[in-house]
């Protein structure tokens, strides 16, 4: 066993690394804090998360979060288990390792990152009767086992809460470019359940392919250009309406296009997202609200494409420039610890690791109480009768869902069924400032 202190700015806890090995799983890390109560008490929690390849970032940055919450909380005997999961681990895997965490006595896994492996976590939570807290952003209703807790944003929300603004400001005629994969087939269908929902207008659509470079066809099926005709056109004239070859090959002009909606809702990754909205200008189709998903919420991205993104309406988890004195905390604090600003990813760990240590806390409570009464407060026989394995695990479940209300630095979340929801912040992007169009708290 290999033992090593972590040492943070005013340290409240002591930190242990301590080694588990997995057949076909990476070593992993387990952090212990400083045991005050004992350890018949101890909370065991397990994070299977990419911490290894590409997404090793990613994972970084959420436990980053993880730990400074609980650095700066303690006072709980909490365990956490690091555990390497390729993101390419598939059910064998993951099936192998709540194996594992049912052996160990884990009382909850935080994990997937990511929505692909989320079902096998849903599958395993259910047979091992393990509690699983995801971050992950995207979340099917086929996968909300009853062990599964829900933190992450959702596509879902983001959408709701863009077209729910629309209504409010009275955008209510709208077009979406979507890509035709089934990302873009799942949000095409959000947008239409929420269009209806509050009476926005949904006048056409129009999906393009992965290897689509050229968007003017998806333009042309959704704004009027103006045609130049047969007539004999003048250099000057050329010159005046900015025709090109290539515009003459369409036989349209760069001349304002009639245009039927009032926002356009513009739908993929960050390299189609840079060819739409320079394309958009450059065949002069402007003068609307643009509405993006919280991939526009990119320092990067508006850097080099703000200038097309003018009244660009758009949604994000957090918002570390917010005046918010609970997020100015986190700001500083994750700031002094780790020698930079922290991004949606560590504010969804140090909220998860909140809600890991109010669970605690109700679990230890309810361990105190229940050693003088008949019955435990979840209506199970006293403690002393049970097997301690399985009360640990029911009680911590039952521990989370104690968690009612939750106000961390993504905002107040309310526990409804199994997922924390919370409203998101909306931003407009205007004159190379970002403007606080709603706010999560």
């Amino acid at each position: 066993m290999l033992k090593a202190k972590i040492h943070f700015a005013n340290t409240a806890i002591i930190l242990i690394l301590t080694f588990f090995l997995f057949p076909s799983l990476s070593i992993g890390k387990t952090i212990v804090s400083k045991n005050i109560i004992s350890k018949n008490n101890t909370v065991r929690v397990a994070l299977a998360l990419p911490t290894t390849g590409r997404f090793a970032f990613f994972t970084k940055q959420f436990i980053n979060g993880l730990l400074l919450s609980l650095n700066k909380k303690g006072g709980l005997n909490i365990k956490y288990s690091i555990i390497n999961l390729p993101i390419s681990a598939g059910s064998k895997s993951v099936g192998y390792i709540f194996d594992s965490f049912s052996k160990k006595k884990i009382n909850a896994v935080i994990g997937p990152l990511f929505e692909g492996q989320l079902k096998y976590f849903g599958e395993n939570s259910a047979k091992f009767k393990i509690p699983v807290i995801t971050p992950s952003p995207v979340i099917s209703e086929k996968d909300l086992y009853p062990f599964v807790f829900s933190y992450g944003m959702t596509l879902k929300q983001e959408i709701r809460t863009e077209m729910k603004y629309a209504a409010y400001a009275g955008i209510r005629s709208i077009s979406v470019i979507y890509p035709d994969s089934g990302y873009g087939l799942k949000i095409i269908s959000y947008i239409n359940l929420f269009s209806k929902k509050y009476g926005v207008n949904i006048l056409n659509t129009t999906k393009y392919s992965n290897k689509t470079v050229d968007f003017f066809y998806n333009f042309n099926s959704i704004v009027k250009f103006n045609n130049v005709g047969n007539t004999h056109v003048s250099k000057a004239e050329k010159a005046q309406l900015g025709i090109t070859p290539y515009n003459l090959m369409h036989g349209i002009t760069k001349s304002k296009p009639e245009i039927p909606f009032k926002g356009l809702f513009v739908i993929g990754n960050p390299s189609k997202l840079e060819l739409i909205l320079t394309q958009l200008a450059y065949y002069n189709v402007t003068g609307f609200h643009i509405f993006g998903l919280s991939s526009f919420d990119s320092r990067s991205f508006i850097e080099k494409y703000g200038f097309y993104m003018q009244d660009a309406i758009f949604p994000d988890g957090f918002f570390k420039h917010d005046d918010n004195k609970t997020v100015k905390k986190f700001n500083s604090d994750y700031k002094d610890t780790y020698g930079e600003m922290p991004n949606i990813l560590s504010a969804e760990g140090y909220d998860i690791g909140g809600i890991i240590i109010n669970a605690a806390r109700h679990m230890h409570f309810s361990i105190l109480t229940s050693t003088a009464a008949s019955k435990s407060p979840y209506g199970y026989p006293n403690l002393n009768g049970w097997q301690p394995k399985k009360i640990k695990v029911m009680q911590f479940y039952r521990a989370i869902l104690k968690v009612k209300t939750f106000k961390g630095v993504c905002g107040i979340s309310k526990l409804t069924g199994n997922m924390f929801k919370k409203p998101l912040y909306l931003f407009k992007y205007k004159n190379n400032k970002i403007y606080i169009l709603e706010s999560p708290f």
